[in-house]
């Protein structure tokens, strides 16, 4: 597959070596030459220099050919922009931008560009460490549902997923016993030690904590 990364930031760079390991055709593009240090001398992708909301340097850097896109400079309106004319103008299927504005991560989000919120997503799993490490929010740029993530301790074991389930609410979507995970039934037992993995509609989850016995549900 080829890849086309906008900015060789930290993010930028660590995301083009992560995709080349996986056997992937890369281009970076970047407004400055040192940035490219970051990919080490051993990076077998190609290296475009210039700025990534610039039509012709896209070009350049073969975005008519690509099959995914990942804007991650160090500016939201250059990341909207460049994510926009790859998608509208190279119609690159998989697009994805860098936005570190939460509401306006949504807007774009809403107008069908995929984004990432570094705010968001950090804010989110830094909380959830803070107050309590058996119930936590699964790193998810999706607005429409939670992804939660809970331990069966011995207060839940025995529990079956019926008893967490609420119909068009909440869903346990996967549980990870002894290591293996599987697509549970409504009479799967759960066991002290499980990992349980649910979705949830975002107005039902602070009654989905209390339906589970979260201790953080206590807290809040």
């Amino acid at each position: 597959m080829r890849y086309l990364i906008v900015g060789c930031g930290r993010v930028g760079s660590t995301l083009a070596k992560r995709l080349a390991r996986a056997g992937h055709d890369i281009t970076v593009v970047d407004e400055s030459s040192a940035a490219f240090r970051r990919l080490g001398r051993d990076f077998g992708g190609k290296l475009v220099l210039g700025t990534g909301i610039d039509v012709d340097v896209l070009t350049r850097a073969g975005a008519e050919r690509a099959d995914g896109f990942a804007t991650v400079t160090q500016g939201d309106n250059r990341n909207i922009m460049a994510a926009m004319i790859a998608q509208k103008h190279f119609n690159i299927k998989r697009v994805v931008a860098r936005i570190y504005d939460p509401e306006r991560s949504t807007m774009y989000r809403d107008f069908g560009i995929s984004t990432i919120c570094p705010t968001t997503v950090g804010a989110r799993l830094m909380a959830d460490s803070i107050m309590d490490q058996s119930y936590r929010s699964v790193a998810s740029e999706r607005s429409d549902v939670d992804v939660i993530e809970f331990d069966v301790d011995a207060a839940r074991s025995g529990k079956t997923v019926a008893d967490y389930t609420v119909a068009g609410k909440a869903q346990i979507s996967i549980v990870v016993h002894e290591g293996r995970g599987i697509i549970p039934s409504l009479d799967t037992v759960l066991q002290t030690g499980d990992r349980v993995v649910a979705v949830v509609l975002p107005a039902y989850e602070p009654e989905f904590r209390k339906l589970i016995g979260s201790a953080l549900a206590k807290a809040s």
